[in-house]
């Protein structure tokens, strides 16, 4: 993989390096460009070209931009060299960058971004798409990437969203013969719908920290739906297994700010360190409070 690396605030040039992880890409950096600093010193930025990407920007081609209430469908494009967050199948997000011009379908509330086909996106749904069989449950209708992404190894699809107007901008664009759109709360409809399913995903979030706090939650409500056999996936799951045994159980007093490992949610490393989380994360978990409160 390519990772261009920099120094922190020394305005240094980036220089590329090619490394299987951040991590190698870090040494690389110390022991050879930008040697004598120490990987602490060191930023590094993962760069996506279009063979990193499974993906064939089919929203773009199925999907028009459109606005009902306060929801829009838009496209735009971000530009190549541009930091991103990005995500691997590891359950990592890092902070890089694309090579190229990338093209973004995006569902925004207010000018809020709720779902996009960015890489993050893509690649996070990876786990789902290679355990969807059978008949389905898609909690969460989006800009309808995953029922578009699964339509076709499915034998039905059943997607509730609660949003009317969502379901209206969205769910006409990319609705097929196996799909079903049940407008309903998802806590509400696992408790009461009678069908069940070989897999069920739900990603009801808008933001990285919500799956964190709520997996648990929604796996346990959705396991009285679910066959024999079937599998039950959130958005995220990988990033969840990998995190949440070292996650802060109770608010934290911050470290200094500085470069640290990376965030254990959003992989940032220019932060004040929270247990191991960054600020944000750590107000989004709930862990910041004591600081806040002062």
């Amino acid at each position: 993989m390519k990772y261009k690396v920099f120094l922190h605030n020394k305005g240094s040039q980036a220089t590329e390096v090619e490394a299987s992880d951040e991590e190698e890409a870090l040494q690389k950096a110390s022991q050879g460009t930008l040697s004598p600093h120490s990987p602490e010193e060191i930023i590094v930025h993962r760069v996506i070209t279009k063979d990193d990407i499974h993906y064939d920007f089919i929203m773009s081609k199925i999907l028009k931009p459109g606005e009902i209430g306060n929801w829009e469908l838009k496209f735009d494009v971000v530009p190549a060299g541009q930091s991103v967050a990005l995500y691997d199948r590891s359950g990592r997000i890092t902070i890089g960058e694309y090579a190229f011009d990338y093209p973004l379908v995006a569902l925004t509330e207010q000018g809020n971004t709720w779902m996009s086909d960015s890489q993050l996106e893509v690649e996070s749904y990876l786990g789902a798409t290679q355990l969807a069989k059978g008949d389905c449950l898609v909690c969460g209708l989006g800009i309808g990437l995953l029922p578009t992404l699964i339509k076709d190894k499915c034998d039905s699809i059943d997607i509730v969203e609660l949003n009317r107007d969502v379901i209206d901008l969205v769910y006409p664009q990319i609705k097929s013969e196996k799909t079903r759109i049940i407008k309903d709360d998802i806590f509400h409809y696992l408790d009461t719908t009678d069908k069940k399913y070989n897999f069920i995903h739900i990603d009801i979030w808008g933001d990285i920290t919500a799956p964190v706090l709520e997996i648990e939650k929604a796996r346990k409500k959705a396991e009285r739906c679910l066959r024999q056999g079937g599998t039950i996936w959130c958005w995220l799951q990988e990033l969840y297994d990998r995190i949440k045994d070292r996650l802060p159980k109770e608010p934290v007093e911050p470290g200094k700010l500085g470069i640290h490992k990376p965030c254990l949610i959003c992989g940032n490393r220019l932060r004040s360190d929270y247990g191991g989380l960054c600020a944000i994360c750590a107000d989004g978990m709930g862990v910041a409070e004591k600081y806040l409160k002062g």
